[in-house]
């Protein structure tokens, strides 16, 4: 795990209000976020909800967690907002930084009352009513209405949800600090590709495209699985290695998805896996079939951190964080999917390595845990000296 210098994390004490700590994108940045500074124990943590899979995980960094038990989803109470004033108050933080809508509300309304500085979280790129829950577009909205008085910066992971949210209403300068990786972690371990492979039944010769993602519309399962269907009709050699919840043979969700037979045999279903840069070896591209909804979809940067060339489709920040490295195709259009796809299948090996390299290089230069720790560090500096960035 990489450790920063002091000049690159928080020099005070800073509080963090999220609406939960099970696995997701916010929580997992979260984590990563507190893992990599100075000295983990000045920040601590309120989860609206309970620690879930990231609170014993923060605990032993030494950041205290503190767990409010509300019901996801339910109206919070008066009293809630009391427990967060108090709680907040006896803490004494320089900074609350705040992680999500429901966060942003709660925890910036708290913040203000306790006299605390606060940055808000935006991690979200998509507030239609077809794919969002009615009380997460009513959160959203009412923070608009308050984002004039509340925050005094907001921190987006993407450029795209910045701009969704400014016409939104939102009247809040935004800074855009993307989201970071372990690119120890996340690394091109040649020496594993052919374990893994033996392990997961893949013959030497045939290609293998990577995908994770649970199991939610918003990421398109359909279009991946028609788009896979055309290039294994061309190319019967591919296999498509897919992993997330929902995502196993026996699931319904996967059972359903629009795969030809033979098509559906190519497939390594999964399921949940917590090895994924282990599993990435095995792999010769990964693809991201998202429709909507996606800010910062780390799979695609951790993707590359590991060499592997991408297509993915153009939603939230996805074609910026490929670059040149890899391709991109509109959302929702099985034919252009499987086309940039079969592109990379019949590529020569060395041109394809070649393209992977880039691919990390560019992580390396803009997408590390560094330079992220680095972003939230000089706005939160600027937010406790009352300024903007």
């Amino acid at each position: 795990m990489t450790t920063l210098p002091d000049e690159a994390g928080a020099p005070a004490h800073i509080a963090h209000i999220i609406a939960g700590l099970s696995q997701g994108g916010a929580e997992n940045a979260l984590y990563r976020l507190v893992s990599v500074q100075p000295d983990p124990s000045k920040h601590l943590v309120f989860s609206l909800t309970d620690e879930g899979i990231f609170g014993p995980r923060l605990r032993a960094l030494g950041v205290e967690v503190h767990c409010l038990g509300l019901r996801r989803g339910a109206i919070p109470s008066p009293l809630a907002l009391l427990r967060l004033v108090r709680g907040l108050r006896q803490a004494r933080p320089a900074l609350v930084q705040t992680w999500m809508y429901h966060a942003d509300l709660l925890g910036g309304v708290a913040a203000r009352a306790a006299g605390i500085p606060v940055c808000w979280g935006i991690r979200h790129s998509d507030l239609s009513a077809q794919h969002n829950k009615w009380s997460t577009r009513l959160t959203a909205k009412a923070c608009a209405r308050l984002s004039r008085w509340i925050p005094t910066m907001a921190v987006s992971c993407s450029a795209r949800a910045a701009d969704v949210h400014r016409a939104l209403g939102y009247k809040v300068p935004f800074e855009i600090v993307h989201n970071g990786l372990d690119v120890t972690a996340w690394r091109p371990q040649p020496s594993w590709r052919a374990t893994v492979r033996s392990e997961l039944g893949i013959g030497p010769e045939e290609f293998v495209l990577a995908h994770a993602g649970r199991s939610d519309p918003q990421k398109d399962h359909p279009t991946l699985a028609e788009a896979f269907a055309r290039v294994h009709a061309l190319r019967p050699q591919t296999r498509l290695l897919i992993c997330g919840k929902g995502l196993a043979r026996g699931d319904a969700y996967f059972d359903a998805l629009p795969f030809t037979p033979r098509a559906r045999m190519a497939v390594l279903a999964l399921g949940p896996r917590d090895d994924l840069p282990r599993l990435w070896q095995a792999a010769d591209a990964f693809t991201l079939s998202s429709a909507l909804g996606e800010a910062f979809p780390n799979v695609v940067a951790e993707a590359m951190s590991c060499g592997l060339p991408c297509v993915v489709t153009d939603v939230g920040d996805a074609a910026d964080i490929v670059g040149d490295t890899g391709r991109v195709v509109p959302p929702s259009d099985p034919a252009a999917l499987a086309a940039a796809m079969l592109e990379l299948c019949n590529m020569p090996p060395p041109e394809r390595l070649q393209l992977g390299a880039a691919a990390r290089h560019r992580v390396l230069e803009h997408f590390t845990l560094a330079r992220m720790a680095a972003g939230f560090g000089r706005v939160w500096n600027d937010v406790m000296a009352g300024g903007k960035t």
